[in-house]
């Protein structure tokens, strides 16, 4: 029998057929069955290769069951209707949070099984590339490669890069040599500009479906809307000026003049689903959040005050510098590091130590100086400083965590994102009475060791999970409720992650968020902004980046505080920076809640809302598809309830999965 990890070349389908099954494929699988006792594998691949076969058209969708997400009935619905009904072409712009993500992600599956998307380009901004392509990995198990040199270009199939980089000339000449069968544009708002160069470098790039992302396909300007859509579907909307003249009022270019009109014609290129439709579906409990005081030591008090002001002093000096300055240059190419800027990873490690742990603070100055690359004096400051965090032996925040353990019977979530934090907290943990059972789950621990120590929190209702935001991710922790934030992060979606590993679907008790922020320090006026002006406790899915869009997102966040924080003269100074920060966070919420609002009077009717009046109509097995969105019915949070409120056994569940019917069929 030949080796099945030898590549076999199948026959293409022919150009012209675009809805036929590769029949060189299933022609090669049929010759390895011939072979005496084939490998399973093959039994298998045959298999799935016959039932796509079976599958005509777009009727069915046929990739849910292969995927790492349950997919929620909004998002199965925008699927098939862009595959059916649209050919392909849309505007996703459902609210922000709502998975335009997945939505792009199931459609570029469905596509590629059946050999319609063998060259796929994702465009996004450069900030978002390594997202992409870490969920598409985890996710949904396809690899993207993100190109940096134009020669990879004469390989690559499945891509995604930058704005940027991908209209700068050397790799816009070798991007446009070829043709595309799938274009997925992610923040699509930001080539609305007809006029700019990444919108004319979308409009050459010869492809079959096209796909733009946008939470805000109309910001200021009715003609960003008109320039998207004539992206997507040239002609859809007459030219410039007959839609100017039939859709914008005088003196007020962002309101239509009939939206009525306005959406019949966006109904057949975009969807929208909005939040207040879908939170219900979620079922998520209140959060309930806690913020105990924390009063550091004297000689914690000492330690952080003499660290601020060296942090401070390195500011002026001009060694700390951000992660957005060193962004590419014009021709696409990553800019190299100066000097000082060598320096900055270890400063910005530093400045998050500094209120986690002494032991940790004590590592990271002490790594400053032993480098080369800042002056002798501030080696000798930074030795110095981690002689004084080596002698600190109270540490103010672990007696308050050790007080909430042991008011909380049930397991706690701990994070932390300093390894020798979590060792400090692992050593308090293994000397409580009545005992509790550590458990650390960081990045370095190798995938069935991860599973394992998982499934030992699972089992142990005392259980303390010490976790990095780098061992969690993908992890879902909803047996438990009670989370820790023992260091504040100062980047506010990194906060919000933390809370949606046990504030998330199948959760069904009030979540905890006990926030340890250190009074006098930078953490209280972090937890300022969270509580009282993010309201980052109260927030419903997808709310945080409608809050912080106009400010710059979650991420611009961090590099403005840090910079407040370090240019300030003192406390009081501090203090001031920190309410014009505020303000500008209220004002881009503000901003936020007025943009969606325009956004949903020019959009057609809310794809949730029509879906449940929808589902009252459908068959069983159609209910189950649509209600549940995964084959694996039994693995899925929440089955149960819904099979009795369907009224079926587990049996006839079972058998109307085997047999599903199209949804509407």
């Amino acid at each position: 029998m030949p080796d099945p990890a030898v590549p076999v070349t199948p026959a293409r389908a022919p150009a012209d057929d675009l809805w036929s099954i590769d029949e060189g494929a299933l022609a090669v699988f049929a010759r390895q069955l011939e072979a005496p006792q084939p490998h399973r594998a093959w039994y298998q691949l045959r298999r799935e290769a016959e039932h796509v076969a079976l599958v005509p058209g777009f009727d069915r969708l046929i990739t849910l069951g292969g995927h790492a997400i349950k997919e929620l009935p909004h998002q199965i619905d925008v699927v098939q209707r862009v595959l059916r009904q649209m050919g392909g072409r849309a505007i996703l712009a459902d609210e922000v949070g709502l998975g335009k993500t997945i939505e792009a992600s199931i459609i570029y599956r469905e596509l590629a099984i059946r050999g319609l998307a063998r060259r796929t380009l994702i465009l996004t901004p450069a900030s978002l590339v390594g997202q992409w392509q870490g969920e598409l990995e985890q996710k949904f198990f396809q690899r993207f490669e993100t190109p940096t040199d134009p020669d990879d270009w004469q390989r690559v199939t499945k891509a995604i890069v930058s704005h940027d980089r991908a209209r700068s000339r050397r790799h816009a000449e070798e991007i446009l040599r070829h043709h595309w069968d799938l274009v997925i544009v992610d923040e699509a708002h930001k080539i609305k500009s007809h006029r700019g160069a990444t919108y004319k470098f979308i409009e050459k790039i010869e492809r079959d479906f096209l796909l733009l992302l946008t939470a805000t396909p109309l910001q200021n300007d009715l003609r960003e809307l008109y320039n998207l859509v004539t992206l997507l579907r040239p002609g859809q909307l007459g030219t410039w000026e007959e839609f100017r003249a039939a859709h914008l009022v005088g003196g007020d270019h962002r309101q239509p003049k009939d939206p009525e009109s306005l959406r019949a014609l966006t109904h057949g290129v975009m969807f929208r689903t909005r939040r207040a439709s879908v939170v219900d579906d979620l079922d998520l409990p209140p959060r309930r959040p806690r913020h105990p005081e924390v009063k550091l030591t004297k000689a914690e008090a000492d330690l952080y005050e003499r660290t601020t002001q060296f942090l401070r002093r390195l500011y002026r000096e001009g060694f700390v510098q951000h992660e957005d300055e060193e962004g590419e240059a014009e021709d696409g190419t990553s800019r190299r590091r100066t000097g000082k800027g060598m320096v900055q990873l270890a400063m910005i490690h530093l400045r998050q130590r500094l209120c986690s742990s002494s032991k940790a603070l004590a590592e990271s100055l002490e790594h400053l100086a032993e480098g080369e690359r800042i002056k002798p004096e501030y080696r000798n400051i930074a030795r110095q400083l981690a002689g004084r965090a080596r002698k600190v032996t109270t540490h103010a925040k672990l007696n308050v965590l050790t007080k909430v353990l042991k008011e909380t019977p049930d397991r706690v979530v701990v994070f932390s994102d300093h390894r020798p934090t979590i060792e400090l907290i692992e050593q308090r943990v293994n000397t409580l009475r009545p005992p509790r059972t550590p458990i650390v789950y960081w990045g370095a621990l190798t995938g069935p060791e991860r599973d394992k120590r998982i499934r030992a929190f699972h089992d142990d209702e005392r259980s303390v999970l010490i976790a990095t935001r780098a061992g969690s991710e993908g992890r879902n922790l909803q047996v438990c409720n009670v989370l820790v934030d023992y260091d504040l992060p100062w980047n506010p979606m990194v906060v919000e992650q933390r809370i949606g590993r046990v504030h998330r679907i199948g959760q069904k008790r009030e979540v905890h968020i006990v926030n340890l922020a250190a009074a006098g320090t930078i953490e209280s006026y972090i937890l300022h902004l969270l509580d009282k002006k993010i309201k980052l406790f109260e927030l419903v899915v997808g709310e945080l980046d409608l809050i912080l869009g106009e400010f710059g997102g979650a991420q611009k966040f961090e590099v403005r505080l840090a910079d407040e924080w370090l240019a300030a003269e003192n406390d009081e100074d501090f203090a001031r920076r920190v309410e014009t920060l505020g303000l500008d966070i209220e004002r881009s919420s503000a901003t936020g809640r007025e943009q969606e609002q325009l956004n949903s009077i020019i959009a057609p009717d809310d794809n949730a809302t029509r879906l449940a009046r929808r589902f009252e109509s459908l068959s069983v097995p159609a209910r189950l598809r649509l209600g549940l969105g995964t084959s694996h019915v039994v693995k899925a949070p929440g089955w149960e309830a819904k099979r009795q409120r369907l009224g079926v056994h587990v049996t006839e569940l079972l058998e109307a999965l085997e047999s599903i019917e199209p949804i509407g069929g």
